[in-house]
């Protein structure tokens, strides 16, 4: 080789380096940043990394600050994007926040600003207008001349205004077709306990026509469409197939009701005649339908609506920016709140949400069929609140579900402070979503099936951070359907009465799991039961505390029993940081799972930049109750505004 023809072969590596390098390195792009009253949900796109060595972190200040908090790692999305949360701020502040990639081919960062919304606004700026049981839809609507209606209200009501509803029985159902505007909703307010809105025919309530068809059945004509028939108003009937089934009891259910032949069969528990009772049969699909911005509803007992799919007490659809606080929604053919077709940034809060019945009934009876509903649903877009929340009873608690064709169903949204009790199956089911910056958080879940379902996510990054899972029969955590979004699973408490009950119980496939200083207990079983080796790729754990009460080893993993933590570590990587002994909870019978003196737990867990940076030890305590800080045991406060019958 002549040293020309050698120099100029060096030229040409030397180019052909520089695309090779370009591609290599991370080239920020725009930062977007959507709010919530206490997070902020980060998205940076980005251009290079072809060999996808770099890493992202967020840090955040409020404005006029000079210093950078450190936040969460990112997590690496599709479309060339990664995505994180900053959480625990302040409502109604302006923050900046800035997206750092690393990489050893050459970074960058990009920085944006955003303010976090405000508390809703509860006192009113405009004329009141005034509903009555004995009120005239031709009146003033003034407090001497009331209306009648929520709906001949609702149609005169202005941007500020408000309607008040005194007590008393409403056989209503509202459709609001004016919107309220920023700084000034229109505001829907229970004057007061004992404001029912009734979704059920009061032409079955007392009918004395029953005719008895034996064995304790009894029928009358029938000619509408219903999901829902109660007795006596909390005594919800089971939906059967047919008639055979109503009289042979199907699943052990030796009570219900079914349509046949024009007429509606019913069969109490003591096989009396229904003339007896109040027959509550639903004519209406929903109490209160939500179309329009910036309303607020509170107040009132919601009972007794659902005559077809979409039902609900409330249905917040494709608007934003309404709130449905400080209501008890009950005995529902259908879910107890909806919210759907994008709607997006409102806010559901301090609500008393329960079904007497669904949760105690078989789970063959209710899976599958029309009693599969969940108390809180978000089938709905981005920015959606759910705090401080009671439910009772359904089928599933909370959940979020209908995301497989867009990312942005449920992404953004917050769930915390809630509280889920005795439900047929799942506490919360954040399933069939992207998992976009989902946050669930500061909850509590006991006495039910199962405590927490991931069953798919399909991006990430969700947060499911400081729960308290107890008393699931089947397990605390439940994954499937071949999940492969990235989920940060941290500081949760997870045990159980119920034996078998592991802490971790998989139903199918899933990847990209990451367990970091949780407090995971089983009961008569492994603390995570991967029997059937389902775990696929990129799950992991460490700074856990580990548990078992009663019979059962430490942990399998691919049906791989480990009974030691040493072995653990040894054959799957796991838990290098992670420790095993009894948590020692304070006082487990009267749900105090707070730590107690001597805790292996106390000041134990792996620090995690932007989730455990308020602690009170040395360093922070695993689970979900850090010890001397504050009472993380919602909701806040629950009002019970039933009125019988």
């Amino acid at each position: 080789m002549t040293r020309a023809l050698f120099g100029t072969c060096m030229i040409l590596a030397v180019l052909a380096a520089f695309p090779a390098a370009a591609q290599n390195a991370s080239s920020p792009g725009s930062l977007e940043l959507y709010p919530t009253l206490g997070a902020v949900g980060a998205r940076l796109g980005y251009a290079g990394d072809a060999n996808a060595n770099a890493s992202a972190r967020l840090e955040w200040r409020r404005q006029g600050e000079a210093t950078w908090t450190p936040g969460v790692a990112m997590t690496r999305i599709t479309a060339q994007r990664w995505a994180g949360s900053v959480m625990w701020l302040a409502s109604d502040t302006p923050y900046e926040i800035r997206a750092v990639i690393d990489d050893p081919d050459g970074g960058g960062s990009a920085t944006a600003a955003a303010r976090t919304r405000a508390e809703p606004i509860t006192t009113p700026s405009g004329r009141t207008w005034w509903v009555a049981g004995d009120g005239d839809d031709g009146g003033s609507g003034s407090a001497s001349s009331p209306l009648a209606t929520l709906q001949a209200a609702a149609d005169r009501a202005t941007p500020g205004d408000v309607i008040r509803v005194r007590a008393g029985v409403y056989f209503q159902t509202l459709d609001v077709a004016t919107a309220g505007v920023p700084g000034a909703p229109i505001h829907l307010i229970a004057d007061g306990p004992g404001v029912v809105l009734e979704g059920a025919d009061p032409a079955y309530l007392t009918r004395a026509d029953w005719r008895d068809e034996g064995g304790g059945v009894f029928s009358v004509p029938f000619a509408g469409a219903t999901r829902l028939v109660a007795a006596d108003s909390l005594q919800r009937l089971y939906h059967h197939a047919d008639l055979a089934a109503l009289s042979g009891a199907a699943y052990g259910i030796s009570q219900g009701w079914t349509v046949a032949s024009g007429r509606l069969y019913v069969r109490l528990e003591d096989g009396t005649s229904p003339a007896g009772h109040r027959i509550h049969v639903a004519r209406f699909n929903q109490a209160i339908f939500l179309d329009q911005p910036y309303w607020r509803v509170s107040g009132f007992e919601i009972r007794h609506y659902g005559v077809a799919s979409g039902g609900a007490g409330v249905r917040i659809r494709a608007t934003h920016d309404c709130v449905v606080a400080d209501n008890h929604l009950h005995t529902i053919g259908g879910r107890g709140l909806l919210l759907n077709a994008l709607a997006a940034d409102n806010l559901i809060q301090d609500n008393l949400v329960r079904d007497p019945r669904i949760g105690g009934w078989p789970w063959d009876a209710t899976k599958a069929h029309e009693e599969e509903v969940s108390g809180i649903a978000v089938r709905a877009g981005r920015g959606n609140v759910i705090r401080r929340n009671l439910v009772q009873g359904w089928f599933d608690g909370l959940d979020c579900g209908d995301g497989d064709t867009d990312e942005n169903i449920a992404a953004d949204c917050d769930y915390y402070d809630n509280a889920v009790t005795g439900v047929g199956d799942d506490g919360i089911e954040t399933d069939v979503v992207s998992g976009i910056n989902l946050r669930v958080y500061r909850n509590v879940f006991d006495g039910n099936f199962s405590g927490f379902s991931i069953a798919p996510i399909f991006q990430g990054p969700e947060y499911v951070l400081y729960n308290t899972i107890t008393n699931s029969r089947r397990g605390g955590f439940k994954f499937s359907l071949a999940s492969t979004g990235h989920a940060w699973i941290c500081h949760n408490t997870v045990t159980s009465t119920f034996s078998p009950s592991p802490a971790v119980k998989p139903a199918g496939a899933y990847s990209n799991l990451h367990f970091r200083n949780n407090i995971l207990v089983g009961r008569g079983i492994e603390s995570v039961n991967d029997e059937n080796g389902e775990s696929d790729a990129g799950n992991d754990f460490d700074g856990d505390l580990l548990h078992v009460i009663g019979t059962g080893t430490l942990f399998r993993w691919k049906n791989v029993l480990y009974s030691t933590l040493a072995a653990l570590r040894a054959g799957t990587g796991f838990e290098a940081a992670g420790r095993a002994g009894d948590p020692l909870f304070a006082n487990p019978p009267a749900g105090d799972y707070d730590l107690a003196d001597g805790s292996p737990a106390l000041d134990a867990a792996l620090r995690l930049p932007g989730i455990n940076d308020a602690y009170a030890g040395a360093a922070p305590d695993i689970g979900a109750r850090e010890r001397g800080g504050p009472d993380v045991t919602p909701p806040a406060r629950i009002l019970d505004l039933r009125v019988e019958p």
